[in-house]
């Protein structure tokens, strides 16, 4: 390591120190790199709301980098609920300081806090063009591999955009609603009346029964969907939600969900869409997503391009976001650490 890196300090990342949270706004902002359709440019609301919020069943653990006083790198971990890994959520080093060591210093903190707090690996997915697809730098992964990590072998995703301006799903209408299902809308808060069914469709990916679903007042309060609730809010994040319910039962079949930061008015995320294995067959899907479309549009006119990404494994999924119009433009693959590296 050279000088540069030994003089480093860390200070922890804490909501209640505006300066430091000041600085690490600013050094996050400052580095954000320009590369089209890889990501929405950062939002300051939703970063800064995200070291207060976590998402449910995890811990966050948060470092600035300063050297002299100022910030040259930040580091973030987020710790599972019952998991041996820490997952790198962050690990930047300022564009004027880079090739200094400082990379290196970093990843050797986040072993560092990783052992901290009982885990064994580090995780963290690196983005790699795809074939024919636009480039994308190779850095992270030659990065990487120096300090002894490698790909893990799982958790290959595909990251697809959809530019409205070019392909507009909504031009011929939006496809009926099919017989035995009605549609129904939501905003950011989930009605009481669906706070069980969504959360354990989406715990299940739609395999669970409703035979199996806990009811009452107890269990829509702690269910998952009004936790995560509380770190969207928290983050100043919009939702917008459809749902299908079967008439003759009045169950949730399934839902699609998609949400917004407030610095981003062209930039939509599109997020969980599952329809409950009973229910599948029908093209609720692409109903579910193109009905939520229009609702996106009724409130956010100003949107134009929209962000999913899915593991490999789902392919009918893929396959249903590129007849929409999205167009996939890079690869995620996991990649992993081991904690105590090797001597």
């Amino acid at each position: 390591m050279n000088d540069t890196a030994a003089d480093l300090r860390f200070v922890p990342l804490d909501a209640g120190d505006p300066a430091t949270l000041d600085a690490w706004l600013r050094l996050t902002l400052d580095s954000a790199e320009d590369v089209p359709l890889s990501a929405a440019p950062p939002c300051a609301a939703d970063l800064t709301g995200s070291v207060r919020f976590a998402p449910p069943g995890t811990a966050l653990a948060g470092e600035l980098a300063l050297l002299g006083g100022q910030a040259v790198g930040a580091l973030r971990l987020v710790f599972p609920d019952g998991a041996p890994v820490a997952v790198v959520d962050q690990l930047l080093t300022a564009p004027k300081e880079r090739r200094q060591g400082i990379g290196t210093a970093l990843f050797r903190r986040a072993r560092a806090l990783a052992a901290e707090h009982g885990r064994t690996r580090l995780v963290f997915d690196v983005v790699q063009a795809l074939p024919g697809g636009p480039a994308r730098d190779e850095g992270p992964a030659a990065f990487a591999t120096a300090l002894g990590a490698s790909p893990a072998g799982s958790h290959e995703g595909v990251h697809q955009w959809l530019d409205l301006g070019a392909h507009d799903p909504l031009a011929d209408g939006a496809p009926a609603v099919p017989a035995g299902y009605r549609l129904q809308r939501w905003g950011t808060i989930t009605p009481d009346a669906f706070a069980i069914a969504v959360s354990e469709l989406e715990r299940s990916l739609g395999e669970s029964p409703p035979e199996t679903w806990g009811e009452g007042p107890g269990a829509i309060a702690t269910s998952h969907v009004r936790r995560f609730e509380r770190m969207r809010v928290g983050r100043g994040r919009r939702a917008y939600h459809v749902g299908a319910v079967h008439e003759e039962t009045g169950r949730l079949a399934g839902f699609t969900s998609a949400s917004k930061t407030t610095g981003n008015p062209e930039h939509l995320l599109q997020g969980m869409t599952v329809v409950a294995a009973a229910h599948r067959g029908h093209g609720l899907g692409l109903v579910l997503k193109l009905a939520n479309l229009a609702h996106v549009r009724e409130y956010e006119p100003r949107v134009r391009l929209i962000e999913t990404a899915n593991a490999d494994s789902n392919r009918p999924m893929i396959a249903l976001n590129e007849a929409m119009g999205f167009v996939p433009q890079e690869r995620f693959v996991s990649w992993e650490a081991p904690v105590a590296p090797a001597v």
